[in-house]
């Protein structure tokens, strides 16, 4: 799993409401993963895990941000071919209430 930290990455302020202690709930990038496969085999079944078979995260500060791509290919020759795009699931996770928001298919 591709797992990054942006440098303006904090711990979120969380705001203490109903079951929420004001910790974060999703507190690491392998359960941001798992959420993200429950919402994409939900909502998503089509989602080309064959050829985009790798799941990325990113640590955003507030939020996760989780997609599907393709792991760059390494040629015979030792140069690299990098695919962008591809239609696959991403979104962003809320780390204070695991809310889920800008849910889009990449291009």
């Amino acid at each position: 799993m591709l797992m990054t930290a942006s440098a303006a990455a904090a711990a979120p302020d969380c705001q203490r409401t109903g079951l929420n202690s004001g910790e974060p709930l999703v507190t690491s990038g392998e359960a941001a993963k798992a959420i993200f496969l429950a919402v994409e085999g939900d909502a998503f079944p089509q989602s080309d895990r064959v050829g985009y078979p790798a799941v990325g995260v990113t640590d955003e500060g507030e939020w996760w941000f989780v997609f599907r791509y393709r792991p760059p290919m390494v040629n015979p020759d030792g140069s690299t071919t990098s695919t962008r795009g591809g239609g696959q699931l991403s979104l962003k996770i809320s780390k204070c209430d695991a809310r889920i928001s800008d849910v889009t298919l990449s291009r």
